[in-house]
């Protein structure tokens, strides 16, 4: 059976939804006919007293208002209506000194399960919409509808089942989060696995295996997103790693007894934990839990509220536990970054965690920050000083780590800074890099008095190609050839190495060129870059390269790059010239933005580039 609720009061265009016993929205096409949800959050706007719910629909039980308070002033009321067949609709109408910023409404089903979510603006036009959809009485999807409440974009899942897969090898981690979107190819192929393939994991906060990335506590129809991230990096940076994800209890946080005890039993030893309270009972499980399976090492963060947790505690970070390793965000010179929180008793070390690189809920390429992030960097370096040292318990692992942190500038926490996580135990990624082939380069025509030779080097499985990188080079070298210098290329190497060395960052580059080393200027061709800012294309001459002089004289080219032959040509004049400068012309190649028309160099640049690549060596 179906019960329609409608009211007919305004005519608008509107959502119909239908709602039955079993649970399930259903999502029809806009009608000439107002929805319930539309006609509260109309009354709503126009700010109508709290009887006038009642008479507007004909079948309320009970309707019930109260102020929204902040301090000794009102801002706002928030109505609830409960209709006969146990539907409700929850309207909130904030309006501080009197002026409309927002309404929201609310629908729920009979069981009490949310259906419907509408927010309007000032105007009250609404500017936010979603539907849940459920079958068998489970949400399965949420749809974004648009401003006139027909679905828009595709539908989010909702606890999806975790697809099957195999194993990947490597340092289990255990994730304890909001959960992760397991869907992704990123995650799903580095989730931890039992032998039938099924993954190991579990979800404490609904009680099932689907730890799907999401915290409603806020909205179900907005949750939030944060365990996807903290893996991403994780495994960005620790290609030795494998997630195993945890749903944290949030409803009943008792429940941390029986995740830990499931993590102890899972195999791993290191558990990252990038959350926090300020209410210490609310760790008391976990407290037990921990003391109970001195085998594990937890590494949780500090929290972002810019306080002292000496004096101000946050929880579990202000526990005592000799298995726990807390860490804080730092700044680029080694202070804790805004908003971070420190502690000279409580917070072992620094770690940068301000725009970090990683991949957001739904698979696009973001930057985050914050303790919670610099925790996951630390989690990937216990995860590679396990895999090059796997018979290390716990506290050995904490004692390693800790030994890697150098001294910080101030005095905020116990054990120092580490300033660039990544760049340490990176040994297996080292091996790793393996020159598999020293390609045929074919010779192409070209006159000039000034030969220039850089070695050329594309990492295989990266999008790179010998034939795409002659076939760029040779359009670089008509470009340069304009300034009289031609380039025929000393070598072209195909590089093996881990998937996570095939994206550019600093560190990745540094590795790389300990194996390349060379006299010769180099041209390396990536995948991507993950470093930030973030470029396509990137050169070192001698004035950026001063901290990393193993960069000098080095160009890379990712595949992202558009227009990749001016790009490279663009990026080689930078290197000739040993000058980052760029030009405003409108034609010339040297402008910050690479196009089509952008090819000329002028006489100063042509000479530029002569007289200082030739006293660096890089012309014959």
């Amino acid at each position: 059976m179906n019960l329609l609720r409608l009211a007919c009061h305004l005519p608008i265009v509107c959502l119909m939804v239908s709602v039955s016993h079993s649970g399930k929205a259903d999502i029809s096409e806009p009608a000439l006919v107002p929805d319930i949800a539309i006609q509260a959050l109309r009354l709503a706007c126009d700010n109508v007293k709290e009887n006038d719910f009642a008479l507007a629909f004909s079948d309320v039980v009970s309707s019930a208002r109260r102020d929204l308070v902040r301090g000794e002033t009102i801002f706002g009321w928030q109505q609830k209506i409960e209709f006969y067949d146990q539907t409700r609709v929850a309207v909130q109408r904030i309006a501080p000194q009197g002026e409309l910023r927002r309404v929201s409404v609310e629908q729920f089903n009979s069981s009490s399960r949310p259906a419907v979510l509408l927010v309007s603006d000032q105007n009250c036009q609404i500017n936010q919409a979603r539907a849940i959809r459920y079958e068998d009485d489970a949400a399965v999807g949420l749809q974004p509808l648009n401003s006139e409440l027909v679905a828009e974009g595709a539908e989010i899942a909702m606890n999806p089942p975790v697809p099957t897969g195999v194993d990947p090898g490597g340092v289990p981690v255990a994730l304890v989060d909001s959960g992760v979107n397991y869907l992704l190819p990123e995650i799903q192929s580095r989730l931890g696995r039992e032998s039938d393939g099924q993954m190991i994991g579990f979800d404490y906060w609904e009680m099932d295996d689907r730890p799907f990335d999401s915290h409603p506590a806020r909205s179900v129809f907005f949750p939030q997103r944060h365990g996807t991230r903290i893996a991403s990096i994780i495994l960005r940076e620790a290609s030795s790693a494998k997630i195993l994800p945890y749903r944290y209890p949030r409803p009943d946080m008792s429940r941390m007894y029986q995740l830990i005890a499931h993590i102890a039993r899972s195999g791993a030893r290191i558990v990252n934990m990038s959350l926090g309270s300020n209410h210490a009972r609310d760790w008391d499980a976990f407290e037990g839990a921990a003391r109970r399976h001195p085998d594990l090492l937890f590494i949780v963060s500090a929290g972002n509220n810019n306080r002292d947790i000496d004096i101000e505690p946050v929880y579990p970070a202000s526990l005592t536990l000799k298995n726990m390793l807390v860490v804080t965000s730092s700044a680029g010179d080694g202070y804790p970054a805004e908003g971070s929180n420190w502690g000279k008793e409580n917070v072992d070390l620094l770690a940068p965690g301000e725009r970090i690189p990683a991949i957001g809920f739904s698979g696009e390429g973001i930057d985050v920050s914050g303790s919670s992030y610099a925790v996951a960097r630390i989690t990937a370096l216990a995860a590679r000083i396990l895999t090059e040292n796997p018979d290390l318990d716990a506290m050995q692992l904490k004692a390693e780590i800790l030994s890697l942190a150098t001294s910080e500038p101030g005095a905020f926490v116990k054990s120092g800074w580490i300033k660039e996580p990544s760049d340490l135990m990176r040994d297996q990624d080292l091996a790793s890099i393996q020159v598999i082939a020293q390609e045929t380069f074919t010779e192409f025509s070209g006159v000039s008095d000034a030969v220039f030779r850089p070695m050329l080097v594309f990492l295989s499985q990266s999008g790179w190609t010998a034939d795409r990188v002659q076939t760029l080079i040779e359009s670089a070298s008509r470009i340069i050839q304009q300034c009289n210098i031609v380039i025929r290329p000393a070598s072209l190497v195909s590089l093996a190495t881990n998937d996570g060395i095939r994206d550019f960052s600093m560190s990745n580059a540094r590795l790389i060129t300990k194996v390349m080393k060379s006299d010769r200027a180099r041209v390396f061709f990536v995948r991507d870059t993950v470093d930030r800012p973030a470029f396509d294309a990137v050169a070192f001459g001698t004035r950026n390269s001063m901290s990393t002089p193993e960069l000098r004289f080095t160009a890379w080219l990712t595949t992202m790059t558009v227009d990749p032959h001016i790009a490279l040509a663009h990026e080689l004049v930078h290197v000739l010239m040993d000058d980052g400068t760029h030009s405003y012309a409108p034609t010339n190649l040297m402008r910050g933005d690479t196009s089509p028309n952008n090819l000329e160099l002028t006489a100063a640049q042509c000479e530029l580039m002569q007289r200082n690549a030739r006293a660096n060596g890089l012309l014959e």
